[in-house]
Parts: C-alpha cells; structure tokens; sequence
C-alpha cells in the first residue's frame, strides 16, 4: 500500500538578488513534474548533488514548504491533519537548538509537541536508542557535533513514527556511530516503520535501501529498485585503445559487435555510486 504519493509536484523559488528584482522578478526551479510513489514499511531514498532538489521535496511533503502545483497524498489524506503530523518523525539536514538546555528538557518539550502522555517512557526509549541515556541530565553546550546529530534522531523517532523523514542522519558521525544509526534504521524498518532518506552516503543506501530516486536540477531522472539493480550485472569494456567503458548486461550485446575492438570485457560487482554517475554525469546504463 502505498503511504506518500506525489504528482506532478513543482516548486519554485523567487530570487533573492536586489539587482535582479530591479529588472523583474527572477524565479528559479526547486522541482518540477515530479513523480513518485512510497509503499508501507520500506526505505526510500532520494538521491542527488548538491541543490537538486532532495531537501525541496522532503520538506514539501512536509508541509514545510508551499508548493505551485501538484498532488501530495500521505497516509491517505491530501492535507497534513494533527493527527497525521503527530505519525511523522522529522531530522532535518541542520538542527538547531538551545545550547543551554539540558537534553532531558529538549526531549520533554518535544515529547509535549506530540502529545505524548508516557513521556519518560519515550524518552528513555529513544535516548537508549541512540546511546545518550546517560547524557540526559548534561547540557547541550557540551555535546560534540556527532551527539548533537543523535540527538535529533532522538527526537525523530521518540514519537515511535510511522514515518520518518531522515536528511542527512549521517553528517558529523564517526563510522562506529554510523553503524549503530544503521542498526537503527534496520529495527525502524522491521517493526513496520516506513523511512524517506536523503544521504550523500551512497554505501549506506546500498546496504539498508529499497527503491528510490534520482534527482538532478530539479526533475526525477530516473527511479531505481535496488534488488533489481543487483541482479542486473554491470561489465567493465576494455578497448584495444586504453577507453574503458561501464555497461549493463542488457547493453553488453551491442557491443559484442565491437568485438575486433575490445580486449577484454570484466564483470562488476555493483555499485549505487558507479549507477548514479552513470545517470547524473552521462555515460552508458
């Protein structure tokens, strides 16, 4: 069953450059026509460079943004009701908070955002599960830049979501911290939790991922299944004139015509990063 469902979703941005709104207004793409749909209980990544459009799409369906045109349907509603919000989880890419508080106080008050009645309880349960109970009682002002990013998975998760929006939940953590996040999304995932991840970490995707997209100035350029993908052998063609080439195994047949040319055709063990430079930056599939 499908739990978000985008349509012909577009977003734009007016520009900000005085000089330009002397000459008429300037606007730039944040998105446009996109398309796509998430199924309950899976990890679904979007993926893409630097301002392509990943965060602009999250924080649509968020509600976070207002957007020019398009269908947005979550948990079966079009509008995002109370009740649907208190069923989201949210890290943003940058979390900002008071560096005095005490990290049980910030908890507590999100805890009150969502109307939860067995706080303690939570909080207990989402600070173990991010390994900062014993921090609870410590100021946020002393927390490294890794604790701080767990502690708005912390706060993501303490609603116990049905869905969790997680940007970037790997910045500033050490590769032990990483794994342990990995663990997490893992559980998250087993217990029924469906999760929309943005990460420029292309191996951690690989490893808990299940569909997603690929997003480039804007537009959805293509749309992946990562099972799929795995089983689709990818080959390295050595030409006789030093060119090396990476292809599908449904592209191998064109060039077995070639042959006379090729000095030696390898095959791959796959590789999101290999794909996704494949579609973002051209070159064969």
């Amino acid at each position: 069953m499908s739990v978000i469902s985008i349509k012909n979703l577009n977003k734009t941005y007016k520009e900000r450059d005085i000089f330009k709104k002397l000459k008429g207004q300037k606007f730039k793409i944040g998105v446009e026509d996109v398309n796509f749909n998430i199924e309950e209980g899976e990890i679904f990544s979007i993926i893409g460079l630097n301002g392509a459009g990943k965060t602009t799409i999250m924080k649509c369906l968020l509600g976070l943004l207002d957007y020019d045109s398009g269908d947005i349907n979550i948990l079966g509603e079009k509008k995002l009701t109370e009740k649907i919000k208190t069923q989201i989880g949210y890290l943003p890419e940058i979390s900002y908070y008071p560096k005095s508080i005490i990290l049980e106080v910030l908890m507590e008050y999100y805890a009150e955002l969502y109307g939860i009645k067995n706080k303690e309880e939570k909080i207990v349960n989402a600070l173990e599960k991010v390994g900062l109970i014993s921090r609870r009682k410590s100021k946020l002002e002393d927390f490294s830049k890794g604790m701080l990013q767990k502690v708005g998975i912390a706060q993501a998760i303490l609603n116990s979501p049905k869905l969790l929006f997680l940007d970037e939940p790997m910045s500033g953590l050490d590769p032990l911290a990483r794994f342990e996040v990995i663990k997490l999304i893992k559980e998250l995932k087993e217990k029924g939790t469906t999760i929309i991840l943005n990460t420029h970490i292309l191996n951690d995707i690989e490893t808990i991922g299940n569909r997603g997209i690929v997003v480039n100035k804007g537009k959805v350029v293509d749309s992946f299944d990562l099972n799929f993908l795995r089983k689709e052998a990818t080959y390295t063609v050595y030409y006789k004139n030093g060119i090396e080439k990476n292809i599908s195994k449904s592209a191998l047949d064109s060039k077995l015509k070639e042959l006379e040319e090729i000095s030696d055709i390898v095959k791959e063990k796959f590789s999101l990063e290999e794909y996704f430079k494949n579609i973002v930056l051209g070159g064969e599939k």
